[in-house]
Parts: structure tokens; C-alpha cells; sequence
């Protein structure tokens, strides 16, 4: 089996490297989809997205986490759990990053943060799923 160099990191190196890698990723796209709008515009855009982005990617884990624990313990019914917490992650992150952009003045709002929403539903649901398996073998061994 091939060894997995990321997981061999520390969850600080984790969380850092996922970041600076989402504020190069996400500001480039802003940048591109608000091109058209000028250089100082798509500047202004990347910036906003970028950083974003990297707090987002720091903290989103921990928002997550937090969140499977609160409900799960008000529910015991697995999938109402992980769906539930996917959900309110994903409103809080999509809400707060369309407000960021939009208080910021992003051109194109939609185009900027479409993107975002897609990869970041995507990770919200295969972490929660992971979390959801690591704590049925946690039950099993208690």
C-alpha cells in the first residue's frame, strides 16, 4: 500500500499546506472569471476570494467537527446527523462567501464563488462521512 505523505503530517501542517494551496487556487479563479472587468477589479477579487478561501480552509474543519458533535448528540439517527451537519455547513460557509464578495464589490459574484461551492460541498461530504466511520469504529472498540 502506498504511504500517504499528507497524512504524515501534523493537523497544524495539514490545515496550513490546504491553505496556502486554497488562497493560490481560489484567488486565481477569481482573478480569471473577474478579468473582464479589469485588472484592478480582478486584483481586488482575487484578494477577497483568495483570502477567503485560505481562512475558510483553516477553520472549516473545526466547524464541521464542532458541528457533527452538537448534533449527534441531540440525534442519534447516523444519516439525519452527517446530513444535518452538511447542510449547516454548507449554509454557513456559501452564505458568508457570497456576503464577503458581495461587501467587498466582486463583479462576478456567482462565477467567483460557484466553483468554491462545488469543491467545498464535495469535501464537506466525504469529511463527514470519514468523521461518520472513525466514530462507528470508535463505538465499536469502547
Amino acid at each position: 500500500m502506498p504511504i500517504d505523505r499528507f497524512s504524515l503530517l501534523s493537523p497544524l501542517h495539514r490545515s496550513t499546506l490546504s491553505a496556502v494551496a486554497a488562497l493560490m487556487f481560489y484567488g486565481a479563479w477569481a482573478f480569471g472569471v473577474n478579468f473582464m472587468h479589469g485588472s484592478a477589479a480582478a486584483l481586488k477579487a482575487a484578494c477577497v476570494q483568495g483570502t477567503y478561501s485560505m481562512m475558510l480552509t483553516a477553520v472549516m474543519v473545526l466547524l464541521i467537527e464542532s458541528l457533527y458533535r452538537l448534533i449527534s448528540r441531540i440525534s442519534k439517527i447516523e444519516d439525519l446527523v452527517k446530513w444535518c451537519t452538511i447542510i449547516v455547513s454548507c449554509a454557513i460557509v456559501f452564505s458568508t462567501s457570497w456576503w464577503v464578495n458581495a461587501m467587498a464589490g466582486t463583479p462576478e459574484i456567482f462565477n467567483t464563488v460557484i466553483l468554491g461551492y462545488i469543491i467545498g460541498a464535495v469535501y464537506t461530504i466525504a469529511y463527514v462521512y470519514g468523521i461518520s466511520r472513525n466514530s462507528d469504529s470508535n463505538a465499536g472498540h469502547a
